[in-house]
């Protein structure tokens, strides 16, 4: 788990994808942290990330570094509006202190990701690393 969350942090920024109607959706994200593990990001209640995954919580997202090493990682969302974890993303990302304000705005919301697959893999030759977590 280490090694995925030490590249979710270098490479923070992910491309996640939920179903939509049958339909896969993506859109770039941003990892947030891992306490426990459980692999933090954050929405609003009135997106479509939101009601997607409230309705089908299977995600999967992809990151990629600049020397062209991916992550895949296969889980479910876990719908979570912690204020704790929120003053956290608040404290720590300017970004999303700069959309949402401050952690008790009602639409601001959190999910993490509990259990899934990882699978890195590179143009090296080696083959794929995975965890399950």
């Amino acid at each position: 788990m280490q090694e995925v969350t030490h590249f979710l942090a270098d490479n923070s920024t992910v491309f996640l994808a939920t179903q939509d109607n049958g339909r896969a959706r993506v859109r770039p994200f941003q990892f947030q942290f891992e306490d426990r593990g459980r692999l933090w990001f954050c929405t609003a209640k009135s997106k479509e990330t939101y009601a997607q995954l409230r309705q089908d919580p299977r995600l999967e997202l992809c990151a990629l570094s600049p020397d062209m090493a991916t992550l895949r990682l296969l889980g479910e969302a876990v719908l979570d509006d912690d204020l704790a974890v929120k003053q956290r993303i608040i404290a720590g990302n300017a970004l999303v202190r700069s959309v949402y304000g401050s952690a008790d705005n009602p639409d601001f919301t959190t999910f993490s990701v509990d259990h899934g697959t990882a699978y890195q893999f590179d143009f090296s030759g080696r083959p794929p690393k995975t965890w399950t977590f």
